[in-house]
């Protein structure tokens, strides 16, 4: 989407000559005199991150919707072959709505669409979840705030799905909570009678423990034949997942009459929580089981249906050649063959995961998994090294196409897959499944640097460890490797020898390093011989203007400095505490910095690293990401929640930039000056005059233009930074999970 934005943010009078001193700079906030037009879009990695969620349409061909657990919600482009992000509105004082617990559309109606959002149940930060009803396909939504946190991204969020419309009366919803214990007034079923705008507890419920065991609510269910057009439907089924629910084998709760009463249904499994329940064209309540609340942890799991008509339980759990113990979660339906389904393992470690398919109700089962071929061409990264192909995947979801039983998804904790042959399992035939999240970009960034030369980006990301970006528009060809890691937290180029990087990361494979240096741009990489004394890695790194020291500061021990590229360290302890941020300088190869986010002290070194001074009360507050100029020595800049802070002394003295309209900072990032300008072009993601959002300025922060606008906002944003190469473009690290934003802009 291109939009050209008028917006001019303030006016001011010209600055005094002060200014000129730059110990006390006076800035004017005021529009530019050529507003930037910007395009905005994800660097495309492809995925990467938990969809726990997938939807179709039955009465719209072509018309799916999946959720993530940090990175919103996304409907399928059919013509296409890609997702199209539906969240990307969600302002930063909303972050939590990027949180998906749930979603649902009205059957009858395939305009509508429903999603429950918020991120966590159980951090007191968080704010309160919504509910957000879209009547044209996600495209814009009017948001319902609840008096409560829901849990996007807490354990449990594979369940589902516990946010249901009435198949025979469209304005008629339920939604189950998670049981947690901090939240007991409101824990349970919620009902709305006008599509989503207003919502009551129902009294009638009252089956969660209030214990903070289990998902809660896992799955809410309508029998459709026992209603009519008009009316609501009577009989509904409500999955119950909690440790003492799973004990009593009480996990499923019938209603009777339209969802003012319950009863346990007995008969059912115990010692197991439900995950998923859907009702099939054969009349039978399918259900997936786990004795752990998941997605991690599962040693035991179950299949069964539940014959409505009959009230008859059957254990249809398909037989595990391997034996080895685990859980299942996701399930899926054939609409237009009855008794025809699929179940997902969870937690089938070794050899994998694995889809089983039956066609006769779970009398009889095929391995999937067994003969699939899975081709990653569209995400290269995907496909381990030494592996002709990737695995299934863990933690899986799944839907048939109700329009074409052969067309099927598949998702799991890094994406979805896709299969336009899924029938040929029925006749011991391999299916073949291709990346299908082309557009779904869900990846949490942790680092970004992009170099004075070579290639345009390079990124720290959790889960995935991180990417070296040769191209914005096509997928990498692998992760970070030698070592590999599942976070990668801190970057770092020599200045004055750029193709000169550093990364450090986490959660190493066992007895790997935590962090490696380059000297070719990231095509190869050196591991650290030694792990100066951490056994957890991660934290932030520096190396020198020349590339002859690296600072590392650990997340878990006292920063150290090595000579050598890591294969000794040197410990600093007593000289700098640990878990600072450290920064090289831009010019100077002597001159190191470290700054503590959490006290406000600020430590500057001289002779790279050996040894710490920390100037007196510099008066600034204790938050904050600091940022050094590229191509400028001795300047430095602080984004902090109460403003923007500038010092030209190698951090000796510092001041606060543009206090009357910079109200607060999130990061400060700069890139190529523009045509007929020293200065690097600068980029703020803060507050300017009141207003939130992405800023530009081409003169040294004397004016800043909005760049972004209100449909592109992901939830806030951690992290910025600017293209050294190119003028106008800009990284963002979005305060969500939305994967590496850029904006491109040719004026």
């Amino acid at each position: 989407m291109v939009r050209t934005l008028h917006r001019v943010v303030s006016k001011g009078l010209a600055c005094g000559a002060l200014a000129a001193l730059f110990l006390a700079p006076c800035v004017n906030i005021h529009a530019q005199t050529s507003t930037p037009s910007y395009t905005w879009g994800n660097v495309k990695i492809v995925a990467g991150g938990y969809v726990d969620g997938i939807v179709a349409h039955p009465a719209q061909q072509g018309l799916f919707y999946a959720r993530t657990d940090i990175g919103g919600a996304y409907r399928y482009d059919a013509g296409k072959a890609t997702w199209t992000p539906l969240n990307d509105w969600t302002s930063p004082s909303n972050n939590q709505w990027m949180g998906i617990e749930s979603l649902a559309i009205d059957p009858n109606n395939p305009k509508m669409l429903y999603l429950v959002a918020g991120l966590y149940t159980q951090q007191w930060w968080d704010g309160n979840g919504a509910v957000l009803v879209s009547s044209d396909q996600g495209a814009t939504f009017t948001a319902h705030p609840l008096s409560f946190r829901v849990g996007g991204n807490d354990d449990g969020r594979q369940v589902g799905e516990r946010l249901q419309v009435d198949p025979n009366l469209g304005s008629t919803l339920l939604y189950g909570t998670f049981n947690d214990a901090s939240q007991a007034a409101t824990n349970g079923l919620w009902k709305s009678v006008d599509s989503g705008s207003t919502w009551n507890r129902v009294s009638g419920f009252t089956a969660l423990s209030n214990d903070g065991t289990g998902a809660g609510v896992a799955f809410v269910a309508f029998y459709k034949p026992s209603g009519t057009a008009g009316s609501r439907t009577q009989t509904i089924f409500v999955g119950v997942s909690t440790s003492g629910a799973a004990a009593a084998g009480a996990t499923l709760y019938k209603s009777v009459d339209g969802g003012d009463s319950w009863t346990p249904v007995a008969g059912g499994p115990t010692g197991l929580m439900p995950q998923r329940g859907l009702i099939g064209a054969d009349g039978n309540l399918y259900v997936t089981y786990g004795d752990a609340i998941g997605p991690n942890g599962m040693k035991a799991g179950a299949v069964w249906k539940y014959g409505i008509a009959s009230n008859l339980w059957q254990n249809i759990t398909p037989p595990d050649p391997y034996h080895y113990p685990s859980g299942f979660s996701g399930l899926a339906l054939d609409p237009s063959n009855p008794g025809t389904l699929m179940v997902a393992t969870m937690d089938h470690w070794w050899p994998q995961d694995t889809m089983y398919r039956s066609t006769n109700g779970g009398t009889s089962w095929t391995d999937v998994g067994a003969l699939a071929t899975r081709n990653a061409s569209l995400a290269p990264w995907m496909t381990p090294q030494g592996q002709s192909q990737p695995t299934f995947g863990n933690w899986a979801q799944a839907v048939i196409d109700p329009f074409d039983p052969a067309h099927s998804f598949y998702t799991f904790g890094g994406g979805i897959w896709v299969t336009s042959n899924l029938t040929a399992a029925d006749r011991g035939q391999a299916t073949n499944w291709t990346v299908g999240s082309i557009g779904l970009e869900e990846t949490a960034v942790l680092a970004l640097l992009s170099p004075t030369s070579g290639v345009p980006l390079i990124s720290g990301l959790g889960d995935v460890c991180g990417f070296v970006h040769t191209s914005l528009t096509a997928a990498p060809t692998a992760q970070f490797s030698n070592p590999s890691c599942g976070n990668t937290t801190g970057l770092d180029y020599a200045k004055n020898m750029p193709s000169t990087i550093v990364r450090v990361g986490s959660y190493a494979p066992s007895g790997s390093a935590f962090g490696a240096v380059s000297h070719d741009g990231g095509s190869t990489w050196t591991p650290f011989a030694s792990q100066a004394g951490s056994v957890k890695g991660g934290g932030s790194v520096a190396i020198s203007a020349d590339a002859s020291t690296i600072v590392w500061a650990p997340s878990d021990v006292a920063p150290a400095y090595s000579n050598d590229n890591g294969t000794t360290w040197t410990s600093l302890t007593g000289k700098l505490p640990t878990g600072v941020q450290v920064l090289s300088d831009s010019y100077s190869a002597n001159l190191m910095y470290a700054w503590n986010a959490a006290t406000g002290a600020f430590y500057v070194s001289s002779d790279k690293g050996a040894n710490w001074l920390a100037p007196g009360n510099l008066g600034l507050p204790a938050n904050g990401r600091m940022s050094t100029v590229p191509g400028v020595g001795g300047e430095l800049w602080l984004a902090t929640s109460t403003g923007l802070y500038k010092s030209t002394t190698s951090g000796w003295g510092w001041s606060r930039f543009g206090s009357a309209s910079i109200s607060s900072a999130n990061a400060v990032g700069f890139g190529k000056a523009a045509r007929g300008k020293w200065y690097p072009a600068m980029y703020l993601a803060g507050t300017v005059n009141g207003v939130t959002g992405l800023f530009r300025s081409t003169d040294s922060g004397t004016t800043w233009v909005q760049i972004n606008d209100a449909q592109h906002q992901w939830g806030g944003y951690s992290f910025v930074v600017g293209d050294p190469k190119v003028f106008g473009t800009v990284y963002v690290a979005p305060a969500s999970g939305r994967g590496i934003i850029y904006g491109t802009s040719a004026n």
